[in-house]
């Protein structure tokens, strides 16, 4: 990677799209021979975007934290919910370790700003590291804080306009995950 500044970029919003356009800026690195570790919470099944990732593993790292349950979080009870902080903080220390073995020229964090929201990781915790690390940074989720709002170099913010989950339709393969 050239050197000079590295930025943040935020995806947020309640729409379709952030995780992908997240990838589309992992697929763009690796073209250019950047090293990049993609870093997945919250989400537990198989998806098209880590299977395509994963073809790509000379240039990136795939990493997400082991999770005990599969539920999603807002159907998950107390003590559910205490184990997946757990789980989660576990695998924040993961990439901690990650990052300060290895250089890499992009991080993702994807649906780590739900996490923050959530109060399941520390922000200060991940706003120390995006500080300390030069790197380029993707952080992903539907709502971010003011203070990253405010430090963040790209803020996209995808909304739903249209969407078949309206009428229905379920997430689809290949199109949704």
């Amino acid at each position: 990677m050239e050197s000079g500044r590295h930025f943040l970029h935020l995806h947020i919003g309640e729409g379709k799209g952030k995780t992908t356009a997240a990838v589309g800026m992992v697929i763009r690195a690796a073209g250019w021979n950047w090293s990049v570790l993609f870093c997945q919470f919250l989400k537990s099944s198989q998806s098209g975007e880590l299977r395509a990732l994963g073809m790509l593993k000379d240039r990136v790292t795939l990493f997400r934290p082991a999770m005990r349950h599969k539920a999603f979080i807002w159907e998950q009870n107390p003590q559910q919910r205490e184990e997946t902080r757990a789980d989660l903080e576990q695998g924040w220390n993961q990439i901690v370790k990650m990052v300060d073995n290895q250089n890499f020229d992009m991080i993702v964090l994807d649906e780590i700003l739900d996490v923050l929201h959530l109060g399941l990781i520390p922000e200060g915790q991940v706003y120390n590291l995006v500080r300390q690390v030069p790197a380029e940074w993707v952080l992903t989720g539907r709502t971010a804080s003011r203070s990253l709002l405010e430090q963040a170099d790209y803020i996209t913010r995808m909304d739903p306009v249209k969407h078949p989950f309206q009428k229905g339709i379920k997430a689809r393969q290949g199109i949704e995950f």
